[in-house]
């Protein structure tokens, strides 16, 4: 075989690899679903280049205490009648610096705060894309499950309907028996295509919470167990303080807070230093010099008009009264918020941990009736009750533990638990 035949057979096998390649399932932890959203989930990138925004929004206003300085070199031309033409150079260095500008102190002071409001952002945006990162895996693991036990009625089914009809073919059951079994089966196949499909939504609705594109087959692993969780009224106090969303609204009290204050140093005076050293002539390099030093004392009287100042100031106060109501408004419904999800959510978990004994206790009942109906003890009907309990307690079940995952992942959210933890 050539050399050529050899590269040929490589490239039409890697050809025909990279489809298969491509639809390689994703497995994922949670922990792996979580390093993959950090990465990738935009509107964790955005809340973060916010974040980083107001971070050098704030550096940058911190250059109004420094001095300004400034370079300048000009020539110019100029002529008349009976004067002839002749150039001028200049050259100077000049520089300023505010000694007293309460406004610009105010304008850092607002940088500041809206750099830490943007950080408790941050945080807030985090925690709301892991809720919905979570839930968008859970989801899948619970859709996993439910094609399992959609599966494995669909089998039961199927051996009943088998097991009816041959009783029906030997005198000893009904043929409405016989067909009624049939159609369970038949529904339930039903069933699990459903689930299937409901499988595939799933898988891309976590690859879209995760922020990646595609319709890459996805699986998820982890416990779909009833979670624990506590929380007392400690916790709650604490959210009071230090959860993103208080946080935030703290930070847009403080800024209301400082507009106000700015507002009211409309009238206050401001001192500015400044100096100057230059050089100037007929060339280009000219050695006539010449400086200058002074202070500049400003106090506004008018500035904006008569009753700017006033009207402005009384603005800015109303804004800070709303800003006030507002945080004791979201500090309330937080509490509210954390205690009713406390609640629903001890609700939920309870519920799914006592269908777990039932569910046990319907699995035994139905061997149990199996037993007894091919002995001719029990009646179809009774068989048909007793296994419908058990499938209504399987399928439940799922319901009833997704349920108390998403109870618990709302308290999550609400205490500001973010994609990093």
């Amino acid at each position: 075989m050539t050399i050529k035949k050899i590269f040929l057979m490589l490239a039409v096998t890697l050809a025909a690899a990279a489809p298969l390649a491509a639809q390689q399932q994703l497995a994922l932890t949670w922990d792996e679903a979580k390093r993959l959203a950090l990465e990738n989930n935009p509107a964790v990138k955005a809340a973060r280049a916010s974040m980083e925004q107001a971070d050098y929004n704030y550096l940058a206003g911190l250059n109004s205490y420094m001095p300004q300085v400034s370079v300048s070199h000009s020539v110019s031309r100029s002529g008349g009648d009976g004067a002839s033409p002749s150039n001028r150079w200049g050259a100077s260095v000049s520089a300023s610096q505010e000694l007293l500008n309460l406004r610009t102190v105010s304008s850092v002071k607002s940088a500041r705060i809206s750099r830490e409001k943007a950080e408790a952002d941050y945080r807030a945006a985090s925690a709301t894309a892991r809720q919905a990162l979570a839930g968008a895996f859970e989801d899948l693991l619970f859709a996993q499950r439910r094609v399992e036990v959609q599966k494995k009625i669909y089998s039961i089914r199927q051996e009943n309907a088998r097991l009816i009809r041959l009783k029906y073919e030997s005198g000893m059951e009904s043929k409405g028996n016989a067909l009624y079994t049939e159609a369970l089966a038949e529904n339930s196949g039903v069933s699990v295509k459903k689930s299937e499909r409901q499988l595939a939504s799933a898988q891309r609705a976590l690859l879209e919470a995760i922020g990646l594109e595609g319709t890459r087959p996805v699986a998820a692993s982890g416990d779909i167990g009833v979670p624990d969780f506590n929380m007392g009224e400690d916790d709650v106090n604490l959210a009071l303080e230090k959860s993103p969303r208080i946080t935030s609204a703290k930070k847009t009290l403080e800024s209301a807070k400082e507009r106000k204050n700015s507002a009211g140093y409309y009238a206050m005076p401001s001192l500015r230093a400044n100096g100057s050293y230059g050089w100037s002539g007929d060339q280009e390099f000219p050695d006539s010099k010449s400086w200058s030093m002074g202070l500049s004392l400003s106090l506004p009287i008018f500035s904006g008009g008569p009753t700017y100042y006033f009207n402005n100031l009384s603005a800015y106060k109303k804004a800070l009264a709303a800003a006030e109501e507002d945080y004791k408004a979201a500090r309330i419904a937080l509490a509210a918020a954390l205690r009713s999800g406390y609640d629903d959510y001890l609700s939920a978990a309870e519920t799914a941990r006592a269908n777990t004994s039932l569910l046990k206790a319907n699995e035994e009942r139905y061997k149990e009736a199996q037993i007894k109906y091919m002995a001719g003890k029990i009646s179809f009907i009774d068989l048909e009750n007793v296994e419908q309990n058990f499938v209504d307690s399987d399928l439940n079940q799922l319901d009833y533990a997704r349920a108390a995952h998403s109870r618990k992942l709302s308290l999550e959210q609400l205490l500001g638990v973010g994609m990093e933890k």
